[in-house]
């Protein structure tokens, strides 16, 4: 057993060998939970999880899909119908479902703050409709395209049925944060060589400085790679979610592929101290039990009550 506040050591299996499997539930079945909101009102440390997610349904999804299998590690998928760039097939999509779970990503990848309201809509929630008839599992998560979105957006696909809202915040260690009634999700490490001025845009348009600071620290460096061994390491001992996304397409484009494989293989040696989760699970993990909600609910009666 790893003593609180101790990095485990690095994984033992060489990155070109395997790693056990991460424990995996139907996609979409909330069968995950954990302690979130009980270790921080008992002052304990908050535990760690780690989360991937792969956005715009490229056929070489299936090949990133397969290093996740590799090396324990779970992973949402957010596919549209149809981008600018060459799609899934039918065929290959159905080879994601039994072990990924799929997000909605939109049906044509639309900009949802350059399309008028009505467009806005239904891409939202004929996403959501084409995901699971594809699917035949409950959507539970939505990623918008370039991430962009405005706060009607927000009550759109929350009236659509989602759960979970998966934004392009970088260099982030927090749990999905709950507003507008969905669980917002930011993320740690884009799988992508950004350099210190992406970062700094990244951080200041979201007003979330204390990420900056996160690079100063854990960053200062072109290889993101290092950066996610930094941050993972911290977010172990500090507790936290430490969340990859990328673009497989972008991989290809960018040579990436060593360096996300060098990554997997990092994160496969840590799932013993830190569950690989898909996004959906994370949002479930980390929302406040119904009975918090009902005590609440109920202290609130007793207040507004004649002499309460």
């Amino acid at each position: 057993m790893v003593a609180a506040g101790t990095v485990p050591p690095a994984p033992a299996a060489p990155c070109g060998g395997s790693h056990r499997p991460a424990a995996r539930t139907r996609p979409g079945e909330p069968a995950i939970t954990g302690p979130i909101v009980r270790s921080r009102r008992e002052g304990m440390k908050s535990p760690t999880y780690i989360t991937t997610s792969w956005d715009d349904g490229h056929p070489m999804d299936l090949r990133v899909a397969a290093l996740l299998a590799k090396y324990g590690i779970a992973g949402t998928f957010y596919v549209p119908a149809s981008t600018g760039l060459e799609t899934m097939s039918a065929a290959q999509f159905r080879e994601l479902i039994p072990d990924f779970e799929i997000g909605a990503h939109t049906l044509h990848h639309v900009d949802l703050t350059g399309v008028s309201d009505r467009t806005a809509w239904q891409e939202i929630a004929d996403s959501k409709a084409w995901v699971e008839d594809n699917t035949g599992v409950s959507c539970a998560c939505f990623c918008p395209p370039r991430g962009r979105y405005e706060s009607l957006h927000l009550d759109m696909i929350r009236n659509a049925g989602y759960l979970g809202l998966r934004s392009v915040e970088l260099l982030s260690l927090d749990f999905p944060r709950r507003q507008a009634g969905l669980m917002l999700m930011p993320t740690t490490v884009q799988a992508f060589p950004h350099r210190f001025l992406a970062f700094a845009k990244n951080s200041i348009k979201r007003k979330v400085l204390p990420n900056l600071w996160r690079y100063i620290i854990h960053g200062r460096a072109t290889e993101w790679p290092v950066m996610a061994e930094s941050l993972l390491r911290h977010a172990i001992t500090r507790g936290g979610v430490f969340h990859l996304w990328g673009h497989s397409w972008e991989l290809q484009d960018a040579v990436q592929w060593q360096r996300l494989k060098d990554v997997l293989c990092l994160l496969g040696g840590f799932v013993r101290h830190a569950p690989a989760l898909t996004n959906g699970q994370l949002c479930r993990v980390s929302m406040p039990p119904v009975t918090t909600v009902l005590d609440h609910s109920a202290q609130a009666a007793k207040t507004a009550a004649p002499g309460g």
